[in-house]
């Protein structure tokens, strides 16, 4: 079977597609049908008629295949339960379990036929399942057998369930019974026997050969059986004692091949298989598993049905029990893929057995243990028919922490689950829910009947480890006493029970754990903080060009190591670093960038050669065939215009030319700049004669004289002009 055991409560009932998409969840293959057979593509295979079953125990014979106690759930073999049609059909279209079986006596206890009651308003489903799990916790227990007999008391627990095996599109149908026994006088505990019908088509009946059982089973006309003797098998022929819960189980796999069904009990020391029956003839067939389908009955009879059942009943071939004074709780369950699940809607009564009881009172009750909806057995006067359906429960699905097994807490009660979820059919109520050895896995939840309820525990237990050092990318994990996970994430989480674990590592090429890296780690915990530093190795890297004592740098992959030398020494992984490099603005390093190659720890110096910045000062000079000289040297000067490419620094700069004053300048010549300057030069002062032929001298008293000459000119004017105006402006005589 699938799976782990994984346990969460779920509420009975729902209406059917809600339950069918829950079960979708657990990754129930879901089988949706249409009409016809009830396996879509299949025909009903038939086997040589034979005369019709009979359902007798028959005589204990010795025992020599036994199955040790196994976990919970069924084998890998089979998928999880697969869920079909779930609709409302007209009465006539699905099938009515009152049309075997209407009153007492009949075969008591709990069944699920695929219907969830009678009449124009019930709603037929069907599913597959690869095991059923029932239960009969028993407070007191009395039986007596037949009309007017109480010598014989011995009860009989039959877990009863209809087998469908596909090979080649035919589909063949098993009547699967397993029969424990109870004397409710000595309080012997029997086994009351593994069976096998053939349900395939009426008439159907089991060949020899086809199947393989215990040494000592018997196919007696279309009957196999296998009923062990007092032997050493664990339990057999044991005393039990009140209260005490019994347990009974039917795994259906396919092993090499070859379909095949365990039968296994459990009275509370592990469970027993103590028989196991391969299918000799079906090598190769599906397997379908244990099929309820509400729609129609098996291809046998049209009163045989295809449904689970776990019935409480006198032992013997056609026995009737009647009640004499029992107080017992009966519950049904399948497997869903993660774990046991109440079946979703529940008859008091099976349909498919001979045996029988009386005198049976049947209420549904919450089991005490669990949680989820059971049959309360006591003696009185019962009728049959509906034991609960979605008006009496709901669904709960839970989510947990993605481990292979799990353990949930359900007021109280143990549920164990596999893969991470859990559902459960419960009682409408309200549930106090925990996940076992998690922490901050508590929560309180209310269910209401015909509806699910989700809770999401999956964030119980988190640990998260996060990582500083490594490039983004790198791969890296951790693992927990074997529970390991690996990401290029920088933060990785699991969620882990409470407890102390050892820390394994896993490497990372060329990086190493600082001592922040703890070996052992106690959960619940804060997160967790990896550091990692690269393997390195140290690089030369040399300048050249740079005046003494001149600053630079280099930054190698974030690393950025400084000096005023000619050489820095740089640490580098094996493998390529990226680097840049650099110094004052006015310096250019070639090369500026590139990669440090690191080879098994060893590497080729890296050489910079930097040079000035380039820098400019440029203008024009006028008239257009003067000189020029910056810092005392030379500069062409084509047509007026120079441009000379300098050091930043300042320059002193001369212009002449012919005629002309020579002009001195100061210019500032920047870093990756070009600086301006336009220079004129003044023309040198003409030179004038003093009165005689011959120079004039420029020199002694002649230029005071041609100043005094002027002036004396201009005063002369000055006494004329004011003559003329007194003269006019003087009156007249009388």
């Amino acid at each position: 079977m699938t799976g782990a055991v994984v346990t969460a409560r779920v509420r009975r009932g729902g209406p059917l597609p809600t339950l069918s998409r829950r079960w979708a969840l657990f990754g129930v293959v879901a089988l949706l049908m249409g009409s016809g057979s009830w396996l879509a593509g299949g025909t009903i295979g038939t086997h040589p008629p034979s005369p019709g079953a009979s359902r007798a125990s028959s005589a204990p014979g010795p025992a020599d295949r036994v199955g040790a106690a196994g976990s919970p759930g069924p084998s890998s073999a089979v998928p999880a339960a697969r869920i079909g049609r779930a609709a409302v059909h007209p009465a006539a279209s699905i099938i009515d379990p009152l049309a075997g079986y209407s009153r007492e006596p009949a075969p008591m206890g709990i069944a699920d036929f695929g219907v969830t009651g009678t009449g124009s308003g019930a709603t037929a489903y069907e599913y597959s399942t690869p095991s059923f799990e029932a239960s009969a916790s028993i407070g007191s227990l009395r039986l007596t057998v037949g009309s007017g007999r109480t010598e014989e008391e011995v009860a009989a627990f039959e877990l009863n369930a209809m087998l469908v095996l596909q090979l080649s599109g035919v589909n063949y149908t098993y009547w699967i019974q397993n029969g424990l026994h109870v004397n409710t006088t000595s309080r012997e505990f029997t086994i009351g026997g593994a069976y096998v019908w053939n349900f395939s088509a009426s008439g159907a009946r089991l060949t020899t050969g086809e199947l393989r059982g215990n040494a000592s089973s018997v196919l007696a006309s279309d009957t196999y059986y296998f009923i062990p003797g007092c032997s050493a098998i664990p339990g057999q022929c044991s005393t039990l004692s009140w209260p005490t819960t019994l347990l009974g189980r039917i795994n259906a796999s396919s092993v090499d091949g070859v379909p095949e069904v365990a039968y296994q009990y459990d009275l509370g020391s592990g469970w027993v298989t103590y028989d196991t029956v391969s299918f000799l003839h079906l090598s190769g067939a599906s397997v379908t598993g244990f099929t309820v389908d509400g729609f129609e009955p098996t291809p046998y009879a049209s009163t045989l049905f295809y449904d689970a059942e776990w019935d409480w009943v006198a032992a013997g071939g056609g026995e009737t029990g009647v009640d004499q004074g029992s107080d017992l709780q009966m519950s049904l369950s399948y497997w869903n893929g993660h774990n046991y699940q109440a079946v979703p809607s529940a008859w008091d009564f099976g349909g498919d057995t001979g045996e029988t009881s009386s005198n049976v009172s049947v209420a549904v009750a919450p089991s005490a243990a669990t949680g989820a909806l059971v049959a309360n057995v006591s003696s009185g006067t019962g009728s049959l028919g509906v034991l609960y359906n979605a008006s009496e429960a709901g669904s709960l699905n839970v989510s947990s922490p993605d481990v292979p097994t799990g353990t949930l807490d359900l007021d109280g009660a143990s549920v164990p689950f596999s893969g991470g979820y859990a559902n459960l059919t419960l009682g409408a109520g309200t549930y106090t829910i925990s996940l076992d050895g998690y922490s901050n896995a508590t929560a309180t939840v209310t269910i209401v009947a015909g509806s699910t309820r989700y809770l999401d525990l999956g964030g119980a237990g988190r640990t998260t480890f996060e990582e500083t050092g490594l490039p983004s990318g790198t791969l890296w994990g951790v693992s927990l006493d074997g529970i390991g996970i690996a990401s290029t994430a920088s933060a990785l989480s699991l969620a882990l029970p409470n407890g102390t674990y050892s820390i394994a590592y896993r490497a990372v090429p060329g990086f190493l754990r600082n001592a922040s890296a703890p070996a052992q780690l106690t959960v619940p915990s804060a997160p967790v903080t990896i550091a990692w530093s690269a393997f390195t190795f140290g690089v030369p890297v040399n300048e050249t060009g740079l005046p003494n004592d001149t600053a630079w740098w280099i930054n190698a992959s974030g690393e950025v190591v400084r000096g005023s030398g000619p050489s820095l020494l740089v640490a580098a992984p094996n493998g390529s670093t990226a680097f840049t490099v650099g110094s004052a603005y006015e310096f250019l390093a070639t090369p500026a960038s590139g990669t440090i190659e690191v080879t098994a720890g060893s590497a080729v110096p890296v050489e910079i050669q930097f040079a000035y910045r380039p820098t400019f000062l440029d203008g024009t000079l006028s008239p257009a065939n003067a000189t020029l000289t910056i810092g005392g040297a030379a500069v062409a000067v084509s047509d007026g215009q120079f441009n000379d490419s300098v050091i930043p620094g300042r320059y002193t700069l001369v212009a002449s030319a012919p005629g002309y004053l020579s002009q001195t300048i100061q210019a500032n010549a920047t870093a990756g700049n070009v600086t301006v300057e336009r220079i004129t030069l003044s023309a040198t002062p003409a030179q004038h004669n003093t009165g005689g032929p011959g120079p004039i001298s420029t020199s002694g008293g002649g230029a005071g004289f041609d100043l005094l000459a002027g002036i004396g000119i201009a005063a002369a004017a000055v006494v004329v002009i004011a003559a003329v105006v007194i003269t006019r402006r003087r009156p007249r005589s009388p």
